[in-house]
């Protein structure tokens, strides 16, 4: 397991962080209240002056929903698999997850359809915790915060080993993005003197460097799910022609999406000398006709029983931002929020 050093930075000093927001008006208007939600009649919405998340407990732990205040969904949601519970096998569902990786049937895919447990607080924090898992021998506990006056939410996301024998996991961090949009993902550059490689793409078997959906850029991998189109399945597989996934090993710390004039940002640490699942990746995005898939992960770790891994990470989602497609403009209206979402 990690030591708490390596996160310091992204830690919740929750005394300095002020959750009151001072303006002319007054304080900062935040709530999480619980609400019937697509169905599921345990959702609890926090909300700030700009942002609303839907955080579904009647299974998961599921964040269903991001939006700015009565604006649209940035995540997708399988309309036949909400407000449902209870199924036996995995249902994807949409929204936000946490996995475990490396990615095994008997590990990672197991169902989370069954009710949570919840703690509320304050007026900005709702913990969820999911129950024991003990197929892969683990618990998933995520926390939610909304920041007052921010376009800005926290997660911590832990898993805990509740077995009696050690387990290896990286913590793996996953939102299913609505369609029509396209993941922007950093890639490292570096001297070009130098002797030593600086970024890795790594594809699985069923991508295809040439799919239209990829832009390789020097400083960006675009993938537009507009340029996906419906796939028969491969032969002898399961798996059809419109599935597509790749990754990299991008040591900057945020991916996003950018949908109409709406751009999600998250930012994650990156932890130097860690080993990373898949080939090194941090950063990888699955893509298909219906939905792109955002993920990020955390380092490979060996936790003792009873111990917790834990990945934080943080979302912005930004109004009135275009984001053009050429690499030159793209970067330039990143920039900002870059610098903005740095400090």
């Amino acid at each position: 397991m990690r030591r708490k050093s390596d996160w310091q930075r992204w830690a919740w000093h929750l005394g300095g962080m002020g959750f009151l927001f001072a303006s002319a008006s007054g304080l900062a208007q935040v709530s999480v209240t619980k609400e019937a939600y697509l169905g599921w009649p345990n959702t609890y919405v926090l909300r700030n002056e700009a942002l609303e998340v839907r955080v579904v407990t009647d299974v998961g732990p599921r964040i269903i929903s991001l939006a700015r205040t009565d604006g649209e969904n940035i995540f997708h949601v399988r309309q036949n698999e909400a407000g449902k519970k209870g199924e036996s096998e995995w249902m994807l569902r949409g929204g936000w997850r946490l996995w475990v990786a490396p990615e095994r049937k008997e590990t990672t895919y197991v169902p989370d359809n069954q009710p949570c447990t919840v703690k509320v607080t304050g007026r900005d924090t709702v913990e969820v915790t999911g129950p024991p898992q003990p197929e892969a021998g683990i618990q998933k506990i995520v926390e939610v915060r909304i920041v007052p006056g921010k376009l800005r939410v926290r997660l911590r996301s832990r898993i805990r080993n509740i077995s009696n024998v050690p387990r290896e996991y990286a913590p793996w961090s996953l939102a299913v993005m609505r369609p029509g949009g396209r993941a922007l993902i950093p890639v490292d550059e570096g001297p070009v003197d130098a002797f030593d490689a600086v970024r890795s793409y790594i594809l699985w078997s069923y991508a295809r460097f040439d799919d239209p959906r990829y832009r390789w850029g020097s400083q960006l991998i675009q993938v537009d799910h507009r340029q996906v189109r419906p796939g028969q399945p491969w032969p002898g597989s399961q798996r059809r022609r419109d599935e597509s996934k790749i990754g990299t090993d991008s040591k900057q710390g945020w991916a996003a999406y950018t949908w109409r004039d709406l751009l999600f940002l998250q930012r994650f640490p990156f932890v130097p000398g860690a080993t990373y699942p898949d080939s090194g990746a941090t950063i990888e995005v699955y893509s298909n006709a219906e939905y792109v898939e955002l993920e990020h992960l955390g380092p490979l770790a060996r936790i003792e029983p009873g111990q917790e891994i834990v990945l934080p990470e943080e979302w912005w989602l930004i109004a009135d931002v275009r984001i053009p497609e050429d690499e030159a403009g793209a970067m330039a209206a990143l920039q900002p929020w870059l610098e903005r979402t740095s400090r």
